[in-house]
């Protein structure tokens, strides 16, 4: 005999395993549009901001280099959400989808990965100029 508790866990596993159960086609179709419009929205955004900062020659400055470095990890991000378009109607049986799903899953880390390292970097030398009054473009 199973215990209860035992019961539980194996039915939130049966959920966690089979979380698109839990949504119908359509609602899984909606929410993916949503999520990759709003990638392909703020990609846009993030490349009239670095076509902006090109033209205002931002990128001679470090402190505005990190900027730069930020908004190009944003990019990175919000285009990796708009890759998600590419599976909206996605069908295991068929090699392209799981190929585009797989692709679109590592560049989703990939670039959040990056945007951490970037945001990371940003903090650390933000810190240290505010902090310590040193200048750290020589490191």
């Amino acid at each position: 005999r199973r215990s209860a508790l035992a019961m539980d866990n194996i039915d939130l596993l049966h959920v966690a395993n089979n979380c698109n159960e839990s949504f119908s086609p359509e609602q899984r179709r909606k929410l993916l549009f949503a999520y990759g419009g709003t990638g392909i929205g703020s990609a846009v955004v993030c490349a009239v901001a670095m076509v902006m900062m090109g033209v205002m020659r931002l990128y001679k400055h470090f402190i505005y280099r990190l900027a730069v470095y930020q908004v190009l990890g944003s990019f990175l991000q919000a285009f990796s959400m708009g890759l998600v378009l590419t599976t909206l109607d996605y069908d295991d049986k068929l090699l392209y989808y799981r190929v585009a799903c797989n692709l679109t899953a590592f560049f989703q880390q990939y670039a959040g990965c990056v945007k951490l390292l970037f945001t990371s970097w940003l903090t650390f030398h933000l810190f240290s100029y505010v902090v310590f009054f040193k200048n750290l473009k020589n490191l």
